[in-house]
């Protein structure tokens, strides 16, 4: 162990940094396999946003001025998790829709996430919206400047077999500056049917 300290302590800030980003991205690795093994069926979906962030459509509801969307560590509160970043245009909304195909034999399908403005921000009296929709029909909205992360799950109607197509939205409300909006591991989870004996 004192060898790795050494090792670490030996790094560059840039290079420590990248290191702590991964052990966050192991953090959630480890919480995901905890999620699955605590009573959880055998069988769960998952679908991270995430990891399809560049197949993505991204846009804005009027000029991508200002906007900013990728997916990078994001520190809320104090607390760093994976995320998908998502800084709203000075005007209208900033929207990324997925196109996540939902199994056959899916059921009890979900989305999780956690919203957060990231630390730094100025907040004064300022809001920033956070939306989700699902095949262009709002299913969550909250309207909020969260200093720590706000965790959500939200039971989702669905067709098993279709292609579902979901999009997360933030808007400044017309208060751009500092609208940091981030939504922390975004995924879809569901049960998998047992197959037929």
């Amino acid at each position: 162990m004192d060898d790795i300290l050494n090792q670490l302590s030996s790094l560059s800030p840039e290079a420590q940094a990248q290191v702590r980003d991964y052990i966050a991205f192991l953090r959630w690795q480890t919480k995901l396999a905890d999620r699955s093994q605590a009573g959880a069926p055998a069988r769960m979906w998952r679908y991270n946003f995430l990891e399809h962030l560049n197949s993505a459509n991204v846009s804005a509801s009027r000029s991508v001025a200002g906007m900013e969307v990728k997916a990078a560590p994001a520190e809320v509160g104090g607390e760093r998790r994976p995320a998908l970043w998502q800084h709203p245009p000075v005007e209208g909304e900033s929207r990324v829709e997925f196109h996540a195909p939902i199994p056959a034999d899916l059921r009890d399908l979900r989305v999780r996430f956690a919203v957060g403005v990231r630390d730094g921000a100025q907040a004064g009296d300022r809001l920033v919206a956070f939306r989700v929709r699902v095949d262009g029909w709002q299913v969550w909205s909250r309207g909020t400047w969260p200093t720590k992360w706000e965790d959500a799950e939200i039971p989702l109607p669905f067709h098993a077999g279709d292609v579902l197509r979901i999009t997360f939205a933030t808007d400044c409300l017309g208060d751009h500056p500092f609208a940091w909006a981030a939504w922390a591991e975004p995924e879809l989870v569901g049960e998998l049917s047992d197959p037929p004996a």
